[in-house]
């Protein structure tokens, strides 16, 4: 059966060629179907929030994994933050790569951007029943107010139980506690692009 990936990006990378090399990677043992753009809303955005969140929807919608593509600005785009949290709820496997030293259309490398994984939050309520969420703002904390609160349930990507020798009710972690990130070029992205996703699916159990 094929995996299928959604992918989040800053449409600015889409436009500087560095998700293409990621793209072209990923269809060299793929089909084209199996690689969701997450820049589906892009050309809506004018429209209002409820349009593109079920655009983002309808991209989710059969996919196992979340890709985020991070470059320099990727960490500062709502709609990403939303598709990860969204994906998280969906119970989508989630992982991020840097693609700031892929060379982009100007052959340059570019600086390595702010990772969204480290500036979203949760936290799972004592009583174990809710998962809330949370967004680095000017570096405070704030409730992350697009997709505030969910139960605690086995389809979300990670389900936290009452455990004789763990117990994370009442705890909070940063979602790059919970989920990988990786350097494309350093990590050999061309080469373990698969496993790397395989290994995010895994972990939620797709």
């Amino acid at each position: 059966m094929p995996r299928y990936s959604f992918f989040s990006f800053c449409y600015e990378d889409v436009k500087n060629f560095k998700v293409n090399v990621v793209r072209n990677s990923w269809l060299l043992n793929h089909s084209a179907d199996t690689f969701i753009d997450g820049s589906i809303w892009e050309k809506e955005k004018s429209k209002g929030p409820t349009v593109i969140k079920n655009l983002i929807e309808a991209g989710l919608k059969k996919t196992s994994v979340t890709t985020v593509l991070i470059g320099d600005e990727t960490a500062d785009r709502h709609w990403v933050k939303y598709e990860i949290v969204r994906s998280f709820e969906k119970g989508n496997g989630i992982l991020g790569i840097h693609i700031n030293r892929i060379r982009g259309k100007e052959q340059a490398i570019s600086s390595r951007g702010l990772n969204p994984l480290d500036r979203l939050a949760f936290q799972i309520t004592e009583d174990g029943k809710k998962i809330r969420f949370y967004e680095l703002v000017n570096r405070k904390w704030v409730e992350f107010a697009d997709l505030s609160e969910i139960n605690n349930k086995k389809s979300n990507t990670l389900y936290f139980e009452d455990g004789w020798f763990s117990n994370e009710f009442g705890k909070s972690f940063k979602f790059s506690d919970k989920f990988d990130t990786y350097c494309w070029v350093n990590d050999n992205g061309h080469k373990n692009f698969s496993t790397w996703v395989d290994n995010a699916a895994q972990q939620a159990g797709r």
